[in-house]
């Protein structure tokens, strides 16, 4: 049953994805994470103290976009059901920002960091993008 479950938020993260991916499937969306590559890259992601910070209220991720250039490099984060995630995005260019399964597009502007508050809900894998260009900033893995 676990099984049929995992597969069918990997289908419709496939369908999500594909939307804005203009039908190439991503990596989030075809290899279904394992919680050991999650902890994984949960930890190299928290290890970074310039870009990630941790509460008691939750996490903070600064991602910085230069160019087609993601610092940190693009990663898998953890994010406990009912936890929030807050992503602070500085790009060089206007964009807009697209947090897939939490229902999330925001204006970017050029040079004025924008922060986006992204809390689980749903247990699944979910890319965070930028549409131009289309740049993924991060998947959250939701559990």
């Amino acid at each position: 049953m676990r099984r049929l479950t995992t597969a069918a938020v990997v289908a419709a993260t496939a369908v999500a994805l594909a939307a804005c991916s203009n039908g190439s499937p991503t990596p989030a969306a075809t290899t279904p994470a394992t919680s050991a590559s999650t902890s994984a890259t949960t930890s190299a992601t928290s290890s970074a103290p310039s870009a990630t910070t941790s509460t008691t209220t939750g996490r903070t991720i600064a991602i910085t976009v230069t160019g087609s250039a993601v610092t940190p490099a693009p990663a898998q984060v953890g994010l406990p059901v009912g936890q929030t995630l807050t992503l602070v995005v500085t790009s060089d260019h206007d964009d807009q920002l697209h947090a897939h399964g939490f229902e999330v597009e925001e204006d970017i502007k050029a040079g004025v960091p924008a922060t986006i508050a992204l809390t689980g809900k749903d247990p699944g894998v979910y890319e965070v993008e930028l549409h131009h260009p289309a740049l993924t900033l991060l998947t959250v893995a939701v559990r």
